[in-house]
């Protein structure tokens, strides 16, 4: 495939998007962009595929270093959110060696600026599954650590999606907890945080609830986590007016 132009990516935004102001700005509403971010439109399956595409033909480290070489990387100036978000998604579908993946990470990582970059990203993250957990746990309890908003969400969200298993829960959340994110904290770290420990319920409620019961989170993260996991038909009616009687007041 020849390198990604705007003018290709635009040939594959619906209809819609370009015809409907209502639906158009209920789409960009949605993504809650940084003020200034370019978006075409695109619906996420067709960046999957186009993501799909240049890994198949070979031609994504090329394109990815165009990518990375722009510059700003948001902003007015900066890449689409389309572009950025086929960034992370073809990092996800290479086939290659963790110390070449986690460099491309670091690279991309500055150009994470929504929570729909981030969270694509990090839930279509299948190959950390495969890798030595052990080793790429490091990398990510490290970007939880962070104050950076982005980069901290993106540990956040890896772990939600790939650490929560009942070999790797008890440390993905004491590491949250012990990292002490506070209700003055972004919203979109916060957000992270919570729907963490709310999936953290859901999937080893016991394990989960210490932290609850013991409140070493901050209050807004607290009763954010509880009101998620009570909004999961993954867990039972009894659980969830146990969990209610825990909310801070």
């Amino acid at each position: 495939m020849p390198v990604l132009t705007e003018k290709y990516l635009k040939s594959l935004v619906p209809e819609r998007f370009l015809h409907d102001e209502r639906y158009r700005n209920g789409h960009i509403h949605v993504l809650a962009p940084k003020e200034g971010t370019r978006i075409l439109g695109m619906h996420t399956p067709e960046m999957k595929d186009v993501a799909r595409q240049i890994v198949r033909d070979g031609s994504w480290r090329d394109q990815i270093a165009i990518w990375k070489d722009h510059s700003p990387l948001t902003g007015a100036d900066g890449l689409t959110h389309e572009e950025r978000m086929i960034w992370g998604l073809t990092i996800d579908y290479a086939k290659i060696p963790l110390d070449e993946r986690l460099r491309l990470i670091e690279e991309f990582i500055p150009a994470v600026d929504n929570w729909a970059i981030c969270d694509n990203f990090c839930c279509n993250a299948k190959w950390v599954e495969k890798e030595d957990k052990e080793l790429l746990w490091s990398y990510i309890s490290g970007l939880i650590g962070s104050d950076e908003e982005f980069r901290s969400r993106v540990g956040l969200i890896l772990s939600l999606a790939h650490f929560l298993d009942e070999k790797n829960i008890s440390r993905t959340l004491e590491t949250v907890a012990r990292r002490g994110y506070s209700d003055s904290d972004p919203y979109y770290v916060k957000m992270g945080a919570a729907w963490l420990f709310a999936e953290g319920l859901v999937k080893q409620y016991d394990t989960a609830l210490e932290y609850i019961m013991s409140h070493r989170l901050s209050k807004w993260i607290h009763n954010k986590s509880i009101q998620k996991a009570r909004e999961s038909w993954r867990i039972s009616d009894e659980q969830k007016d146990s969990l209610q009687a825990l909310k801070i007041r």
